[in-house]
């Protein structure tokens, strides 16, 4: 597993994705994608304004209320006579978003208390925060309670983004009264929590809600029609109230009660929706990710799909109410992107050759697909020779002569160029044919070429890979080897054969065998064993696995038996328990009484030193020696020498179970298994295998099974892949069953979790 991440990690585009999405991830947690949001949301507003509804009136304490007045501020008793105007007038509610004013004369104030107390109701007075109480959303700075206790109390608290660039608005505030609704939620006929805040619809455009002049009212020049059956909002709008606000998405500045409106006129239409900001940046990166190859992440479909997320779905949804905050998949579409196509640009460079402008032999070796053509490689003798001796415009001018007469026959190829190297991929399938081809174009280029008015003379050799198995990168140093062979033997054409250097390649894995341990490419799998009697996992079999970086799986036959040749097989068996052991020990602690079954080599068993190392590794780890079983495969050559036999029976006396693996390929004999101290047989996989159609092989398993029954020895099936194979061998008197219809072998944490979840198949 480890591995595999590291080599996913080695792709330069996996980083680019995985830094932009933990930079969108920051910014979305962290509230600092909220300036680029309220920027986005500005910019849509404008295309969706639309007139206010025009239940809401405005009567604003403006300048030339003020100028009348010959005050700096409104008192008590006019704010009174206001308050009989619109209620004689007719409107529905009435809402001070200010504070009550404070210099007024007694008679003023018991003016104001009496309309008060006369409309209990219909007339809402605001709370602001206070400067010496708690923080967030509490509402501390109240009206005199006397004012409180006669009227209805409502927060005026707003929550304004960096730059006046947008505000938002809670559902309600606490204050020393307890919850309170704010002034736009009394409005709307809204109670939801303080810890609730929402957007107001700024595509409202503010022009359009009406508005009376505060002296007017106080005069009674204007129409009841006005304000019949309307809420009404009193704010301040005179300069000096400093209470002037800029609308977002709108062009000039209002005073802060319009705000208020505007919020209240928004939960009018129904509660809004927040889809937050995780979702659109999980879909980006989802576009982001299937585009991940060179050219792809911004082709139209990719285009078209990350608009649609960041610039349509938002824009919809506003219509209906529901926010989705898109800053953070920007950024991260952004970044991915910008960075991707610089490396798009900085790969495309790579890969061309600049002295012939073709493309390099550097985007083969980076290419991991598979291509069932040929591919050759094309060494040119005296390249270095020819460019040396002419301008430096004559290697591009010498690489177009020698890529059309490579067209000549093959006219579809794109050729790849590195020093003196020309590759392609041949669009000619037979080998004997594209030999012929060769040759007929080593004759065309013996007569030479002529670039600007000079003759050169041009030797080449060829070299070709034909293994269509392998990925184009690994067959680039093959096809070049070949072309290099060629010129050393003075061929001209050498076909590259992986075979031969199979048992040099076979020597150097021996070397980083010790690497592959400590690196975790080497690991061990799991296959889980099935006790038929009592119908549950009773253990598993510990089988090593390599993923090399290059050749991918190995087969542990191969890296096993080399392992063996080389006497090397101890570090892996000593990798092996360990882990086995350490996973039995986990699945002890756990409650789950399973064993777990380890091969041995027979080689390790002439190693005085194997009871010492397994005894060592279950004391560090503390698992009971009876838990742990020692396969010994009976296909090895097991000499029943004393040595042998002695190492057996300390094995056993420690406490250790040996069980005999593949039974029946050798030597299966009644003797055989008197002589050999194990507990348990397992059936080898080829009998169980072919027993549903072969009669033989059926009798050679019951054989088996109470050969091993009359000497008191577990029978272990391997190779049990359909209900019916298990069911032939529970009927038979078989104890445990073992194969890919119980279990593939899977990681330990896959198996762990199959066994403590229940989730396997329930089986016979």
């Amino acid at each position: 597993m480890m591995a595999r991440l590291r080599q996913i990690w080695k792709s330069a585009r996996f980083r680019i994705v995985f830094w932009a999405t933990v930079t969108g991830l920051v910014l979305g947690t962290s509230g600092l994608s909220v300036i680029v949001e309220d920027v986005l949301r500005n910019f849509r507003t404008p295309l969706r304004l639309h007139p206010s509804n025009g239940r809401i009136v405005m009567v604003l304490l403006d300048d030339r209320t003020l100028e009348a007045l010959d005050s700096l501020d409104v008192n008590r008793g006019d704010d009174a006579q206001v308050l009989n105007s619109l209620l004689k007038a007719g409107a529905r509610r009435i809402f001070f978003d200010r504070r009550i004013p404070d210099q007024s004369t007694p008679a003023q104030s018991a003016r104001f208390l009496d309309v008060l107390r006369s409309n209990r109701g219909k007339v809402f007075i605001g709370a602001l925060p206070s400067g010496d109480g708690p923080v967030g959303n509490y509402a501390g700075r109240l009206p005199k309670k006397q004012f409180v206790d006669a009227s209805s109390l409502i927060s005026l608290l707003t929550l304004h983004h960096p730059f006046n660039l947008g505000l938002e608005i809670p559902y309600s505030s606490e204050s020393p009264y307890g919850r309170i609704p704010t002034l736009s939620a009394k409005i709307a006929g809204v109670s939801k929590g303080t810890n609730e805040l929402f957007l107001p619809d700024f595509s409202i455009d503010v022009r359009s809600i009406p508005g009376l002049s505060y002296i007017d009212v106080l005069n009674g020049n204007f129409d009841p029609s006005t304000v019949r059956g309307k809420d009404i909002i009193i704010a301040p709008a005179a300069v000096t109230y400093n209470d002037i606000h800029k609308v977002p998405g709108q062009y000039g500045t209002i005073p802060g009660g319009y705000l208020q409106a505007i919020a209240a006129e928004t939960l009018m239409q129904g509660l809004p929706r927040n889809y937050g900001w995780l979702l659109p940046l999980l879909i980006v990166v989802a576009i982001i990710v299937t585009g991940t190859g060179r050219g792809r992440v911004l082709d139209w479909k990719r285009s078209a799909a990350l608009l649609t997320v960041i610039v349509a779905a938002p824009f919809l949804l506003d219509y209906l109410r529901i926010r989705m905050d898109v800053a953070p998949a920007l950024v991260v579409a952004m970044i991915a992107v910008l960075r991707m196509r610089s490396l798009d640009r900085v790969e495309v460079a790579s890969e061309t050759n600049t002295g012939s402008g073709l493309p390099s032999v550097q985007a083969l070796r980076n290419s991991d697909e598979k291509s069932n053509r040929i591919l050759v490689a094309l060494k040119i003798r005296n390249y270095g020779a020819i460019i040396g001796s002419f301008a430096e415009t004559v290697e591009a001018s010498v690489a177009r002569e020698i890529v059309r007469r490579i067209r000549i026959s093959d006219d579809t190829v794109t050729v790849y160029h590195e020093g003196g190297m020309f590759m392609w991929l041949s669009s000619i399938r037979s080998t004997f044919d594209l030999f012929e081809n060769l040759e007929g174009l080593h004759r065309i280029v013996q007569n030479g070429i002529q670039v600007g008015g000079l003759d050169i003379d041009l030797s080449f050799n060829c070299g070709v890979d034909s293994e269509f198995d392998r990925p184009l990168s690994a067959r680039v140093a093959g096809a070049m080897q070949s072309a290099e062979e060629a010129v050393r033997n003075d061929e001209l054409v050498y076909q590259h054969d992986s075979r031969k250097h199979e048992a040099q390649w076979e020597i150097s894995l021996l070397t980083s065998l010790d690497r592959a341990i400590d690196n975790g490419e080497v690991w061990v799998a799991y296959q889980p064993k099935f006790d038929l009697r009592e119908s549950r996992i009773c253990g598993a079999e510990a089988l090593v696995r390599w993923t090399h970086p290059d050749r991918g799986p190995i087969s542990p036959e191969k890296f096993i038996r080399i392992a063996e040749e080389f006497h090397r097989i101890e570090r892996i068996t000593r990798f092996v328990v360990d882990d086995a052991v350490r996973c039995g020990v986990e699945m002890m602690r756990k409650g789950i009484d399973m064993t777990m079954s380890v091969n041995i080599s027979a080689q390790l068993l002439r190693n005085p030193g194997l009871p010492g190392m397994i005894s060592d590794i279950l004391a560090v780890h503390g698992l009971p020696s009876d838990r742990l079983i020692l396969e010994i495969t009976e296909t090895d050559r097991l000499d029943r020498s004393s040595r042998t036999y002695q190492m057996l029976q300390r094995l056993v006396h420690s406490g250790l179970r040996l069980s005999i693996d593949d039974f029946g390929t050798g030597n299966a004999t009644l003797e055989y298994l008197r002589y050999l101290p194990a507990s348990e047989v397992k059936i080898d996989r080829s009998f169980v295998s072919l027993m549903e159609t072969s009669k033989e092989d059926l009798v050679l398993v019951q054989s088996i099974i109470d050969m091993a029954h009359s000497l008191d020895r577990t029978v272990v099936a391997e190779g049990v892949e359909t209900a019916r194979g298990m069911e032939m061998l529970k009927e038979r008197g078989c104890d445990i069953v073992q194969g890919y219809y119980i279990g593939r072998p899977v990681p330990f944490r896959d198996m762990l979790e199959r066994v403590t979840g229940n989730s396997h198949r329930q089986i016979g």
